[in-house]
């Protein structure tokens, strides 16, 4: 229990005050006999070291020193004891309003924190204070911190983008710039905010005793994804039904790609999920849900509509095609031996409109010699066509070539 009770702070200071009081009356005890004046009442002590408040016309003049004073009190022992005690809560002010640059005495009064009972002996507390100079700062945005990963920032917007400081020449001389702290740490979104100026010097560390106008900025800062707008790639399963073909593929074109920059830049197209094609007979509309691909974040629109335009098909032969001969290296030679000519004629089927403009320089017909042997060899004939004309027959099929090694 009495431990307890000692680990009260109060209780303490009580009890202290009470020896206090019990010291002074024995060793005052012989006062009264001898003819001494000093009572109960009459106790004295000091108060070293006192802040004093200043009150002063800060956007006209600057205090160049917080200062100090001792105070001195009187009055009866208990309640000044217990002043002591609470020294913290004693508050000094000086009021030099309307006084102009330079060093000034000035009354200083207590104004709260002291029992009425105490008085204290008048204090002066000399102060001096430097004409105010203004210079203005364009604000200054530090940033700590990044986006999430595959953001990146834009232009930030500072309301507004200059403030105007007050402060002493010796204070003002020391300010560099002034600043806007924000972090950007995992924002994955438009930043908007109020923050506090902190006029800073050289090494940016805060600069005290000044004033700016405004004292805060607002601030927007776009959070932005890096994006790049690449062409769709279509791909088709299966061939559409016999004796129709493919007039055209419409509602095609570019989507936006987001993710990191490097990442974009190693993309040319963007895949689309495949289109089945079997047995389709008439013109229909698809609509395809795209899925990110690894290192793309996000592409829009994510949903695209594609129509395939299908009509009865037709067919167009193109006769005495070359035969293009591939594979071979610099040392190897070959000879046409049957037939003769190293052409084929070709018949190929699409859609009326595609074949009207379709010309033999759009087909490519080719023998791949690539690792064949030296001597005869009956090679098939490999025809490319371009998308949506569907290859009939080739004549001859084949091609007789005698190879050199």
């Amino acid at each position: 229990m009495m431990d307890r009770l000692l680990r009260n702070n109060n209780i303490v200071k009580i009890i202290a005050a009470v020896l206090a009081i019990m010291l002074w009356l024995t060793v005052h005890a012989g006062d009264e006999e001898g003819g001494g004046s000093t009572s109960i009442a009459d106790y004295e002590a000091s108060l070293d070291d006192k802040a004093v408040t200043v009150l002063y016309d800060e956007r006209d003049v600057s205090l160049v020193n917080e200062p100090k004073v001792s105070i001195h009190l009187k009055g009866p022992i208990y309640e000044v004891i217990t002043a002591l005690n609470k020294g913290s809560e004693i508050k000094l002010v000086a009021d030099a309003r309307g006084l102009d640059e330079g060093t000034h005495q000035v009354d200083v009064l207590v104004s709260s924190g002291l029992p009425t009972t105490v008085t204290y002996d008048p204090i002066k507390v000399k102060i001096q204070l430097e004409a105010n100079v203004n210079r203005e700062f364009a604000v200054k945005l530090n940033t700590t911190g990044k986006p999430q990963e595959g953001l990146g920032t834009g232009e930030p917007i500072i309301q507004p983008a200059t403030v105007v400081a007050s402060g002493s020449k010796s204070n003002m001389d020391r300010v560099k710039s002034v600043v806007a702290d924000i972090s950007l740490a995992d924002a994955d979104e438009e930043i908007r905010t109020s923050v506090p100026l902190i006029p800073v010097d050289a090494d940016g560390k805060p600069v005290l005793g000044i004033h700016l106008s405004p004292e805060r900025a607002e601030v927007m800062i776009p959070i932005i994804k890096p994006s790049k707008s690449v062409p769709l790639r279509l791909q088709f399963k299966g061939e559409v039904k016999q004796g129709y073909a493919v007039e055209a593929i419409e509602g095609v074109g570019n989507v936006t790609i987001f993710g990191a920059g490097k990442t974009l830049d190693a993309i040319d197209s963007f895949p689309a999920p495949p289109i089945e094609m079997t047995d389709l007979d008439k013109t229909t509309k698809f609509t395809l849900k795209l899925a990110n691909v690894e290192g793309v974040t996000t592409v829009e629109p994510d949903v695209v509509e594609v129509t395939v335009r299908v009509v009865e098909a037709a067919e167009k032969t193109f006769e005495d095609v070359p035969v293009k001969v591939t594979g071979l290296t610099g040392e190897e030679s070959y000879k046409v031996v049957e037939p003769q000519e190293q052409t084929v004629d070709i018949v190929v089927s699409g859609a009326p409109g595609t074949l009207d403009k379709l010309t033999v320089d759009d087909i490519y017909a080719f023998i791949d010699l690539s690792k064949q042997p030296a001597g005869q060899h009956e090679m098939r004939v490999q025809v490319n066509t371009p998308n949506f004309i569907k290859l009939g027959t080739v004549d001859p099929p084949t091609l007789t070539l005698d190879v050199h090694k």
